[in-house]
């Protein structure tokens, strides 16, 4: 269970875009390590939590169809003398068993292709712009026939997207936990008295042992021995400094 995985998960939620309310896994049904099922609830009750993440999702009664994803065909810019070691095995992703939403339906009927005129072109959230491929038999009134999607463009969002190693996690992780570490203890700094700065704050806690009564700048050394007048003077402007952040924070928090 990864802090940075907004997904569908067991015990997270996730929202139904164009739905409404939050979809909870509560179970993962498997056959062997094979996922075969969800089992689900949605909780659409009032003041429920916003989720971090929308799923987008198809009906029951969605349309299968096959769906061919064209990418680059080659893995590199521009192809050498070796352009064959260079094709790309992903320059074709055939997805057989796809689902699309049934309001497509009177739209992409065979009756519509034709080889010679552009075919319906549709864009499919967050995966790009297809249009009905030559190969389409789908029949809408009888629901049956083969249904074919060619992608033409995709997004721009696919382009930057990566999946991240389980290192890159860690560290995201880590850095999450230095920078909420770091907050807790700037909350507890500007919570500090200026009368008792140099006594409870970490960096001077212990380092002195007397205090000017009227200020609270130290005066003596935890040894006993006296500071001289330029360290006391730095010693103003560091609780001076802590005065002007400790206002600032109050008024920015109020």
């Amino acid at each position: 269970d990864s802090s940075v995985y907004y997904s569908l998960a067991p015990s997270k939620a996730v929202g139904i875009k164009y739905h409404g309310g939050n979809l909870f896994c509560d179970e993962v049904v498997k056959e062997g390590d094979k996922i075969v099922e969800l089992k689900c609830h949605i909780d659409n009750s009032e003041g429920r939590k916003k989720p971090k993440s929308f799923i987008t999702w198809v009906a029951s009664d969605a349309i299968p169809c096959e769906v061919r994803v064209y990418g680059h065909i080659f893995t590199v810019k521009e192809p050498t003398d070796r352009w064959e070691e260079e094709i790309s095995p992903d320059s074709e992703l055939i997805h057989a068993k796809a689902l699309v939403d049934p309001s497509v339906r009177e739209v992409v009927d065979k009756k519509y292709v034709n080889k010679w005129h552009s075919n319906c072109a549709l864009q499919f959230e967050r995966i790009g712009y297809f249009v009905v491929d030559t190969d389409t038999k789908f029949d809408s009134e009888s629901n049956t026939g083969d249904l074919v999607f060619n992608r033409t463009v995709s997004l721009k969002e696919e382009v930057f997207k990566k999946e991240l190693t389980a290192e890159e996690i860690a560290a995201m992780d880590q850095r999450k936990a230095k920078a909420k570490k770091a907050n807790a203890e700037k909350e507890e700094r500007m919570k500090i008295d200026p009368m008792d700065f140099f006594k409870l704050a970490a960096e001077f806690k212990g380092k002195y042992s007397q205090y000017n009564e009227k200020t609270g700048v130290p005066t003596h050394l935890a040894d006993g021995t006296e500071l001289t007048k330029s360290a006391i003077k730095k010693l103003a402007k560091e609780l001076d400094k802590h005065r002007k952040q400790q206002a600032k924070y109050k008024a920015a928090n109020k």
